[in-house]
């Protein structure tokens, strides 16, 4: 057996990534990300609840594992690094099967909770341990069906689809951040001009990196790295010529990855 002796003997890397439209990456480079409410939903064998989060995700897979990847979020992305990442509190996803007794459970003792907090708030005698209960019932920002449905906008629904073969990781606002709803139901963010509006409120949220922190920048093709180099010379303040060299050699394209590693 082959003895494990550093980190790129792990079947992870040490880098995460974050994919989106072209515009997405231009805007995260121009001023770092926006927290934004994310629609997650929960099924079980006999319960199934659906919320709004506050959240970045990114996803914890190697360069040779992006493809299908960047087919569902984006051509473009931007890897950063674990220590990034740890500095910042991101924590990987709990994945959790649709029909494990686990589950349901989960969500029962979930809803108990809640309710629970909320009689002993109308009483007034909620105070002394709000703050326990909302770590308890943070749970819910953490957790994903390791498998279930995926219906995108403008695409055909995929009943099965694996979300654990995303590993994702999210950034997820600390409770006690003042002006910030830490979940929603679900009405809140059921249409787009609803979810944007939310969105608004959360607007002075932000995670932030400094360019140290990139190790890779991602373009769909060649001819978009011209314009990305051109983008970040163009961000005053953020990259001064030397970031700028040393992040223009760290830019790749989807169709490099996808025929090349």
């Amino acid at each position: 057996m082959k003895k494990i002796t550093h980190a790129r003997d792990s079947l992870y890397p040490d880098i995460l990534f974050h994919f989106s439209d072209k515009d997405g990456l231009f805007g995260v480079l121009e001023s770092t990300f926006n927290v934004s409410y994310a629609r997650e939903k929960i099924i079980g064998k006999n319960n199934e609840r659906e919320i709004g989060v506050p959240m970045v995700s990114f996803c914890d897979l190697k360069l040779s594992e992006l493809g299908l990847h960047m087919e569902k979020y984006g051509r473009y992305g931007i890897g950063l690094t674990k220590e990034w990442a740890n500095r910042n509190g991101l924590n990987p996803v709990l994945y959790i099967s649709r029909y494990s007794p686990f589950t349901d459970g989960l969500l029962s003792g979930l809803d108990s909770i809640h309710q629970h907090k909320s009689k002993l708030d109308m009483s007034g005698e909620g105070a002394s341990i709000s703050a326990v209960y909302m770590n308890i019932y943070n749970t819910y920002r953490f957790i994903k069906n390791y498998e279930g449905p995926l219906l995108r906008e403008g695409e055909e629904k995929i009943e099965n689809y694996r979300y654990a073969d995303e590993r994702e990781w999210r950034y997820v606002p600390p409770l006690e951040m003042p002006n910030l709803i830490p979940f929603v139901a679900i009405t809140h963010i059921k249409t787009k001009s609803l979810k944007n509006s939310l969105n608004e409120t959360i607007r002075h949220i932000k995670l932030s990196f400094k360019p140290e922190d990139i190790r890779y920048l991602i373009v769909e093709k060649d001819s978009d790295i011209l314009e990305l180099v051109e983008h970040i010379r163009g961000v005053n303040g953020n990259y001064n010529n030397e970031t700028l060299t040393r992040l223009a050699s760290r830019i790749l394209t989807a169709d490099q990855i996808n025929k090349d590693i």
